[in-house]
């Protein structure tokens, strides 16, 4: 049985489907043992797979973009979500985006994941950053969850289930993320990542996202065993997820996802204009992206 470490940033939801792998027997059934190392932020993932701590990273894919345009090793292998299951929840006292302005928006980077998507979301209603608000510092969701009810920050985007105990509880749901952004993607470093191995831990992934298609009170029973979150919670977070268009079929990012992302980097100056193809030209095989590895 062959080990390998893959980083994540926090024990989300969005991690499923390796849970489904681990406890089903996708991975074990290929060799692979798998062990999840928490990191707590998406460039903290982004680093360890830079400096080959971990073999694989299921993250959000901003930061391996930007590696690889700068002429790094990191390349975006897979897609694990196109439409970001999150939603904008803000302290109870706010009841509208436009009672953000002047506050503290939570995000766990600030130069990859829910920091792209939520400043998107805040301009299109009015509030442009960083004029109209902060970005602060705060981790993962469940990091973010606790700084809410600190009332340290204003608002933060939420994953699920967090976003629906957080309404359970008075907080305002602003409403949910509605465009496409490739918020989580599997992400190697060519350096230090066996190909092979990297390819038998995506089909064990893609045949646990089949099955949890399948099989969805099933995978929020693993889900509520990894997790501290009621099972009635977990139940919601893998319906959720299994609607159509969240996780990309055969683990094959959307156009439309990735060319989200991209234009964020180039939006906040990550990247160079004339680092990748174009977004609009249809074609996201660029430098960064190297979907040979899914076979």
């Amino acid at each position: 049985m062959r080990d390998i470490t893959v980083g994540v940033v926090a024990p989300a939801y969005v991690n499923v489907p390796l849970w489904v792998a681990q406890r089903r027997g996708f991975l074990a059934a290929r060799g692979l043992h798998a062990t999840e190392r928490i990191l707590g932020t998406t460039h903290g993932v982004t680093g360890a797979l830079r400096n080959g701590e971990v073999d694989i990273a299921l993250t959000a894919p901003e930061g391996s973009i930007a590696d690889a345009a700068a002429g790094g090793p990191l390349r975006v292998v897979a897609g694990l979500i196109d439409r970001p299951p999150l939603s904008m929840i803000a302290l109870p006292a706010h009841r509208a985006f436009s009672d953000l302005r002047g506050g503290r928006i939570g995000t766990s980077s600030l130069t990859e994941g829910t920091r792209h998507v939520a400043e998107a979301m805040l301009a299109a209603h009015g509030l442009r950053y960083p004029d109209d608000y902060d970005f602060a510092l705060e981790g993962s969701h469940v990091e973010r969850w606790k700084a809410l009810q600190a009332g340290t920050i204003d608002a933060a985007l939420q994953m699920i289930p967090y976003d629906e105990i957080a309404t359970d509880a008075g907080f305002t749901n602003l409403g949910p993320v509605t465009e496409e952004f490739a918020l989580n993607a599997a992400c190697v470093n060519r350096d230090s990542s066996e190909r092979q191995v990297v390819t038998h831990f995506l089909q064990a992934l893609a045949e646990a996202t089949e099955w949890f298609r399948g099989h969805t009170e099933e995978a929020a029973a693993i889900g509520a065993g990894r997790t501290s979150i009621e099972p009635r919670y977990a139940l919601r977070a893998c319906q959720a997820l299994t609607a159509d268009g969240v996780i990309p079929r055969d683990l094959r990012p959307g156009p439309a996802a990735l060319a989200a992302a991209v234009d964020a980097l180039r939006h906040g100056g990550l990247i160079e204009h004339s680092g990748l193809v174009e977004a609009d030209s249809g074609d996201p095989a660029t430098a960064a992206f190297d979907w040979s590895y899914l076979g």
